[in-house]
């Protein structure tokens, strides 16, 4: 036989460098699971916070909703009390006027009765 021919595995070291390329594909296959592994965290965290983003988003535009429908109707009561404030000027200035007419044609009263009066005590 020739110096480069084996006659089996033992013979030639192919138990050792099968042991040994087994034990160097199981640790790259540990290095690339934990690579994947750490890969699918990463995305993970990624996906949970844009999830985070997407919610307070949602949760900001609906709150955002809520506040233009309450200023809306703020508005509107506004305008509502702004038209009953200016009814109610109106009606106090004509009360205001009949109630200043009524307190003249009293004072007038008042007054005709004291001249009447003060007339008819020199008028004796």
């Amino acid at each position: 036989m020739n110096d480069n021919e084996c006659n089996g595995p033992s013979k030639c070291g192919w138990v050792e460098s099968e042991r040994m390329l087994a034990k160097t594909f199981e640790s790259w296959r540990a290095e690339f699971r934990e690579i994947l592994e750490n890969h699918r965290r990463d995305i993970q965290s990624r996906l949970e916070a844009i999830e985070r983003r997407l919610e307070a988003k949602s949760d900001k535009e609906s709150v955002e909703i809520i506040v233009r429908g309450i200023n809306d109707e703020l508005a509107r009561h506004a305008e509502e009390i702004s038209s009953l404030k200016s009814e109610v000027k109106t009606k106090v200035s004509g009360d205001t006027l009949w109630k200043t007419v009524a307190l003249v044609i009293a004072l007038g009263g008042v007054i005709s009765g004291v001249v009447s009066s003060i007339i008819s005590y020199f008028g004796r």
